[in-house]
């Protein structure tokens, strides 16, 4: 019997790892070289916040004390601008470039997300072609991380036939789904080509915000990662929902919770985190800039929000006032992956270049008597989801070996009975 369970160990072991969750890591082509001058990161991960324009956020007055200190670590565009007002006009931009829409700019609210997502392949130059086509197309891992969430992929009914979509957080969410929740604010969800092949398309992709944990203790880490807190985290509801207390100091609370291990891995991983905000304050500020809202140089914009860029290669304790968007923001992920191909408004956008002091990150990881900005081809540095495996074996061989070596001590307990 013991001889037999020593003969079932791997599979066992094979068994527990399979009931983690992790997804197995695939052997990883060479990386492809950024594009307009940009550094290689191995991982990029985007955190959007919520409805405050940049004086309520990083002013004297702000309660959001952690993110201000956050300024001083990495750099800071001070003109950073939301290209519409509401919310759902601002994600789809972040992820595909297009044109705020009547509809979306009402959030969608008197549509069911069956036929809010397919406003999307009207509404765009490229069909419905969106960020995470992008990333599928070239190989590059990608997930995104829906705080409250329990489940993968979890949405109001995807269906035409379906009541306008109540699932937008403030408590009125579904528990099962996170009561702060909000489809809204979720853009992966409002694409055809990813919700019409939601099974191998969403469910492996948006996950709940509680994987990233896992993802970081296993270096399960994605190249690409996009961060939604909820409608309390995010400083949208205030008060949030049983009265708590909402607003900026509740994100900041949030934050500062969640984004010290973040940041720490990331910069030891070679890794970039852009904080944004989707919109400013309505309708107080309508200011605009730039391509990802045409109408933005006639007043009509999202507001000025601000970004900050947290990693190596950024130019540290320093502020650029470079007019950007959600355009420039995508324009700059396409560009950090090697994506040649600009979606909407990102073909006239201009990449975020001047938050980088040089064409090569700081740090990352080197092979022995190598560089730290070793080229894209290999030269010295892991593919990321190389790394990403390489990372994850130590928690690995440890569960193997403890599982091996109990069953050696039995073995060896059974041969000293029979002596």
């Amino acid at each position: 019997m013991i001889l037999d369970m020593r003969r079932a160990l791997p599979a066992l072991c094979l068994a527990v790892v399979a009931m983690s969750g992790l997804a197995p890591v695939p052997a990883a082509a060479a990386a492809t070289a950024p594009l307009e001058g940009l550094p290689r990161y191995d991982h990029v991960f985007v955190l959007v916040e919520e409805n405050e324009s940049i004086d309520k956020t990083y002013g004297a007055t702000s309660p959001a004390v952690y993110l201000k200190s956050l300024v001083k670590t990495g750099v800071f565009a001070d003109h950073y601008y939301g290209v519409q007002h509401n919310s759902l006009d601002n994600y789809i931009a972040m992820v595909s470039g297009q044109n705020p829409q009547a509809l979306t700019q009402g959030d969608c609210l008197s549509l069911n997300l069956f036929t809010c997502a397919h406003l999307q392949v009207a509404g765009s130059t490229s069909a419905d072609r969106n960020l995470a086509d992008q990333l599928d197309d070239k190989g590059v891992t990608w997930k995104g991380y829906m705080d409250g969430n329990t489940l993968p992929c979890q949405h109001a009914s995807y269906s035409p036939a379906a009541t306008p979509d109540t699932w937008q957080g403030n408590g009125g969410t579904p528990a099962a789904a996170g009561v702060n929740y909000a489809d809204r604010h979720n853009p992966f969800l409002y694409f055809p080509d990813i919700m019409d092949n939601e099974a191998t398309r969403c469910v492996p992709h948006v996950r709940p915000f509680t994987q990233l944990a896992t993802d970081l203790t296993f270096g399960t880490v994605p190249q690409f990662g996009f961060i939604t807190p909820d409608t309390c985290h995010d400083g949208h509801d205030n008060p949030c929902s049983g009265s708590s207390v909402g607003g900026l100091q509740a994100a900041d609370t949030w934050l500062s919770t969640h984004l010290p291990t973040l940041l720490t891995y990331l910069g030891s991983h070679n890794g970039l985190l852009l904080i944004i905000t989707d919109e400013g304050n309505f309708p107080s500020d309508t200011t605009g800039c730039c391509t990802g809202n045409p109408l933005g140089a006639a007043g009509v914009g999202g507001g000025r929000v601000g970004l900050v860029g947290l990693g190596p290669g950024v130019k540290v304790g320093q502020t650029v006032p470079t007019p950007y968007d959600h355009a420039s923001l995508l324009r700059t992920l396409e560009s950090l992956f090697g994506i040649s191909e600009n979606l909407n408004n990102a073909g006239t956008a201009a990449a975020m270049v001047d938050l980088f002091g040089s064409s090569t990150p700081a740090s990352g990881p080197t092979s022995p008597g190598g560089s730290s900005n070793a080229s894209n081809s290999g030269g010295g540095q892991l593919p990321p989801t190389a790394a990403a495996a390489f990372t994850a074996v130590p928690a690995l061989v440890a569960l193997v070996l403890a599982l091996f070596g109990l069953g050696t001590m039995l073995v060896l307990a059974k041969v000293g009975r029979d002596r």
